[in-house]
Formats: C-alpha cells, structure tokens, sequence
C-alpha cells in the first residue's frame, strides 16, 4: 500500500489539482488514502461473470 503522503506533499498535491481546502478538510482527506488504496487493489483484480450481474443468468461453482 502506497504511504499517506506528509503535509508538504499533499498541500503540493492540492495547490497542483487547484484545490485551497481548509485544515478540516484535509485531516478528512487524509483519512481516506488508506481505505483509496485498498478500493484501487480490489478493482484491479480479474473478475468473472459475478461483476456483471445484469448480464448474466446461469451461474458455475466457478463464478462464486
């Protein structure tokens, strides 16, 4: 997992993306880099027909 970049990295960050965000907001934004990078592992994973369950009808042992 990627670390939670220090304040001078996230205030470069924010001034780069052209956010101002007061200290609240980035002790808010702070808190999510952790929970960010394991969504990103997750959704980077190969997927069988379970992702897609609007277009799938018949199920395998395999796609549980």
């Amino acid at each position: 997992m990627p670390p939670i970049p220090n304040d001078e990295a996230l205030d470069y960050l924010l001034a780069a993306s052209g956010l101002d965000l007061n200290p609240d907001q980035k002790a808010d934004l702070k808190t999510t880099f952790e929970a960010l990078a394991a969504m990103k592992a997750r959704v980077r994973q190969p997927r069988g027909n379970m992702a897609e369950l609007a277009h799938t009808f018949g199920f395998t042992e395999e796609d549980l």
